[in-house]
């Protein structure tokens, strides 16, 4: 029998501080946190992923910070995972670190990984934007910490913040890290404005622009500098040298299943999805998740949104068709009025956003459902 395959996302729910701007679930850990934490991510490993027809191709710890565990957890956790993972078969195992807690003993171990990629939150290229959004890395630590990365491991990125309010663009500063070092993948969104946030309070209050008031030269600046430096352009907010995409985040972008496992982790597979709580205390307790039906709508509507940020790869047509079956004539009038207007391009069966429609691909893409 074929198994079907699907990704494994891992959420470390532990940070020593928390950005201003950060909605992911996190908190300050101590020791018996850490205890807690291993004791249920390997009961519920065991739970979801024991006997399970599926194969996994990818993993994905993020956070939080998972290099906040040290080397002894970082070890722990893999060795939690391990038994459910054929490392013949892996295609990818992805660390998110921050650069503060990101050690050479850390960086040996990860090497020892099949198919290790390490994703760097950066975020800014200035101490004094950094301090903005309330990080604790300076661009000294960010550097130092690259180096560390790449004495062992080839496959590195970052991630960026764009549009922070008051900040220039961190186009010209960008184009200096990639040339220093040999990135092969960049993630860069731009600043979004979560409730219960120091940034949210900073905004409600007069402090700060909002940052959804700030326009998308950004994003093309950026992406100009990316493409010119040898960067595909293969997602809206990310960016990867050829060969280097990430596996993972690809599989959610084509509507792959995933397994999450820990705090606030999602799982997704035939039209069902699992939320667990966001909350360390009552995921510790053994809470059930949410869970969300999809109908047959929620399905097809999720198909055109991520076909859209695929700008190399697009939406087709014809597949649509295949999938979701005929569309209907107010899709076609909405399709043709988003053609008309400069915001979606058509060339055979495949539609792509254009750098137009690009500003403003929530709107275009929502115009789009049913």
């Amino acid at each position: 029998m074929n198994k079907s395959t699907a990704g494994l996302y891992v959420h470390v729910p532990f940070c020593f501080s928390k950005c201003d701007y950060c909605a992911f679930y996190s908190i300050v850990p101590d020791a018996e946190a850490f205890a807690r934490y291993f004791d249920r991510l390997a009961a519920e490993a065991a739970q979801l992923l024991s006997g399970h027809q599926t194969r996994i191709k990818t993993v994905f710890i993020g956070g939080g910070n998972p290099t906040a565990l040290g080397l002894d957890g970082v070890k722990h956790l893999v060795e939690i995972i391990r038994p459910y993972l054929d490392a013949g078969e892996l295609e990818e195992i992805t660390f998110e670190t921050n650069p503060e807690t990101l050690t050479p003993e850390i960086v040996d171990f990860m090497a020892t990984l099949p198919a290790i990629r390490i994703s760097m939150g950066i975020q800014r290229l200035d101490d004094a934007e950094l301090a903005l959004l309330g990080r604790r890395a300076r661009l000294d630590s960010v550097y130092r910490a690259l180096d560390t990365a790449f004495s062992r491991i080839s496959n590195v990125g970052g991630d960026l913040i764009l549009g922070v309010p008051g900040c220039v663009s961190t186009a010209g500063k960008l184009a200096e890290l990639v040339a220093k070092f040999p990135l092969k993948h960049v993630s860069a969104y731009f600043l979004t404005v979560e409730d219960n946030t120091p940034m949210q309070r900073s905004i409600s209050a007069g402090l700060m622009e909002d940052p959804s008031e700030i326009g998308p030269e950004e994003l093309f600046e950026v992406r100009d500098v990316l493409v010119a430096s040898g960067f595909e352009h293969y997602e809206i907010s990310n960016y990867a040298r050829p060969g280097f995409r990430c596996k993972h985040n690809v599989n959610y972008w084509q509507a792959g299943d995933y397994i999450g496992l820990g705090p606030s982790a999602v799982s997704s597979c035939a039209q069902t999805r699992t939320s667990n709580p966001a909350d360390l205390q009552r995921w510790l307790n053994g809470c059930s998740p949410d869970v969300e039906r999809l109908s047959n709508v929620d399905c097809r509507n999720e198909y055109v949104m991520l076909s859209l940020r695929l700008p190399g790869d697009g939406l087709d047509l014809h597949i649509l068709e295949q999938k979701h079956g005929q569309q209907g004539n107010q899709f076609a009038i909405e399709l043709a009025k988003q053609i008309a207007s400069g915001n979606l391009v058509r060339t055979d069966n495949l539609v792509r956003l254009t750098d137009k429609g690009l500003a403003l691909a929530d709107g275009v893409m929502s115009a789009l459902f049913i």
